[in-house]
């Protein structure tokens, strides 16, 4: 079957410090679909993307026939609907799955560790001053006036420095965060020592969710230093993501176990854990909750951000319950229960209405 070719060239709004948007782009330059990338960067591209959004955030994708799709799994997702060769998603409804919950981990919990480690660590000081300069070069590029450009970027670090504090950067969860990616970076780097993908020879929905994040990591200072010394093949994935390429076909769920499954015992877990219980604060109509991750207390404000949170759990039980019954739900159930997650995943409360 010969690949569908796109009627006509894709518009992707985005920023290139944005994980989110990158994560897009290396979507579809793997799925060979033609696209154009464009910038915010003067007062007519922002009253383009104005056209096209209903949020003033990217990734924003504009189809040829002019619709904007927003949010970059629900973009994947249609886009997989439309050009379904070189599929992301590994056969079986296990590792499917699975590679759906480690791109929402990805989405969802890895953004703390680049947010962490970029505006709120005491250690992260140049990665701010950095990546701040460097955003800012991205957003008035063509305009000559260094001025303007110091003072956006300092306008744009006492932004995001403030909004580290809503994905739940504090005093008491900064130790949480920071373990969380250290052992993550060493979970994976077990893992991609035998494969150039988290599910094998070619990228699946994981890797775009993961690397989303961890690109953006490994761009920084602090993070980037931290994953060049500790975790070389997680930093070489990394940049192969940027622009990925099939070199085979997807393992089965038993090869990939052995160093995938500690990844979601551990990590994935807090995550769930986390997520379950913001969604319960917000339901309950809490300001703030804590949580018990892992023998740590966990202590946040419930704001804006955590409908959004609240909104992505819903939908990752929803495609859970969808998950056929049969042998394969059997095996994939064994597993999370395994993992601890299995409760997390089939909770009955519903998440307050957004």
């Amino acid at each position: 079957m010969a690949d569908a070719t796109p009627p006509a060239t894709m518009r992707l709004f985005g920023a290139n410090g944005s994980p989110y948007s990158v994560k897009v782009r290396s979507y579809l330059r793997y799925k060979r679909i033609p696209h154009e990338w464009l910038v915010r960067n003067s007062a007519e591209r922002m009253q383009e993307h104005q056209k096209y959004a209903k949020l003033p955030l990217v990734p924003t994708l504009v189809t040829p026939d002019g619709e904007g799709l927003q949010d970059s799994t629900p973009i994947m997702e249609e886009m997989e609907k439309r050009f379904p060769e070189r599929s992301i998603h590994p056969p079986g409804a296990v590792s499917k799955f699975i590679s759906e919950l480690l791109e929402e981990f990805g989405d969802e919990w890895g953004n703390k560790w680049m947010m962490h480690l970029r505006w709120y660590s005491s250690s992260s000081a140049l990665s701010s001053e950095v990546f701040a300069r460097r955003a800012a070069a991205e957003f008035c590029s063509g305009s000559p006036d260094a001025d303007a450009m110091t003072a956006v970027a300092k306008s744009f670090k006492e932004r995001m420095q403030q909004r580290s504090f809503t994905v739940g950067s504090n005093s008491t969860t900064a130790p949480i965060i920071e373990k969380s990616y250290m052992e993550t970076l060493q979970l994976l780097e077990k893992h991609l020592s035998d494969r150039p993908f988290l599910f094998g020879q070619s990228p699946a929905l994981a890797d775009f969710g993961l690397s989303g994040q961890l690109l953006q990591c490994f761009g920084d200072v602090l993070a980037g230093e931290l994953m060049r010394m500790h975790a070389p093949r997680v930093a070489l994935w990394c940049e192969v993501m940027a622009n990925p390429q099939p070199e085979g076909d997807f393992e089965e769920w038993k090869t990939l176990a052995p160093t995938l499954e500690p990844l979601i015992a551990s990590q994935v877990k807090l995550f769930l854990r986390w997520s379950d219980a913001n969604a319960k604060a917000l339901q309950s109509g809490q300001k703030d909750f804590v949580v018990d991750l892992g023998g740590q207390m966990w202590s946040q404000s419930v704001g804006g951000p955590q409908r959004y949170h609240a909104k992505s759990l819903k939908e990752l039980r929803r495609k859970f319950a969808a998950v056929p019954s049969g042998a394969e739900r059997q095996e994939l159930e064994a597993i999370l229960q395994r993992c601890g997650c299995l409760e997390l995943l089939t909770a009955e409360a519903e998440p307050a209405k957004l």
